[in-house]
């Protein structure tokens, strides 16, 4: 039977507020021959860390503790973004890591995973709107971590899909307004990735096209296939 080795520590948050965690040994797995442990973090008072740990040692001692790898939002982002990783290329990659470190895990990451709500997720959405240019992207990342959860059987439901955006953003970040009417290169594939799975054939290749073509809508909608010369795979514009 395994024996429990701890020590409790204290730890500031983001906001500076004095909080408590443990890493607790929990002997050796079964199933990988290797040590296994678990963090607990986010306790408020030692005691209330003491009764936590208290908790999993007599479970520990009982045979009737049952480790779930993933207890908070940290803990399943650093599980997704691995194989985030493998889906998509480094720019994008950068570029996500950049949402989660400057917004999402600061007021996220210390959440119990199961004790996320529509109300909490509402929340910080709310905060994101009022900060950034783009919080409605920085939802859906925070999303797909939640997504994940579900997959492998954290969560029953996502509380970020019933989060209302249709909300007025007083974000105070500056805006370039040369730029403010393009999408970056990343944007624009996340963006077609998208209309290619949620818009009819239709409306994506009209998208397609006057993305990679820089033609207006105007002269997309009048092409007719006299245009089109599939021999040079070229289009020629007649208004």
């Amino acid at each position: 039977m395994a024996q429990t080795r701890s020590s409790i520590k204290s730890y500031k948050n983001k906001k500076g507020e004095t909080l408590y965690m443990f890493r607790v040994y929990l002997g050796i797995n079964e199933l990988t021959g290797k040590p296994d442990n678990t963090t607990r973090r986010g306790f408020k008072t030692k005691r209330e860390a003491e009764h936590a740990l208290t908790k999993i040692k007599f479970e520990v001692s009982q045979g009737t503790y049952k480790s779930s790898r993933a207890e908070t939002f940290q803990d399943v982002y650093d599980l997704w973004i691995i194989q985030y990783e493998k889906t998509v290329e480094e720019s994008t990659f950068v570029k996500t890591i950049g949402y989660f470190k400057n917004h999402i895990l600061p007021s996220m990451g210390n959440y119990r995973i199961e004790k996320i709500t529509i109300a909490i997720c509402q929340k910080h959405f709310d905060e994101w709107a009022g900060k950034v240019k783009k919080a409605r992207t920085i939802k859906a990342y925070a999303k797909k971590v939640l997504d994940f959860a579900i997959v492998h059987g954290y969560l029953a439901t996502n509380p970020f899909t019933h989060v209302e955006t249709k909300v007025k953003q007083t974000y105070s970040e500056p805006v370039n307004e040369e730029d403010a009417n393009f999408y970056t290169k990343e944007e624009l594939t996340t963006f077609l990735n998208y209309a290619e799975l949620h818009l009819d054939y239709k409306a994506y290749t009209l998208l397609r096209l006057i993305s990679y073509t820089g033609m207006r809508k105007s002269e997309a909608l009048a092409l007719t296939w006299n245009d089109l010369n599939l021999v040079d795979n070229e289009l020629r514009l007649s208004c």
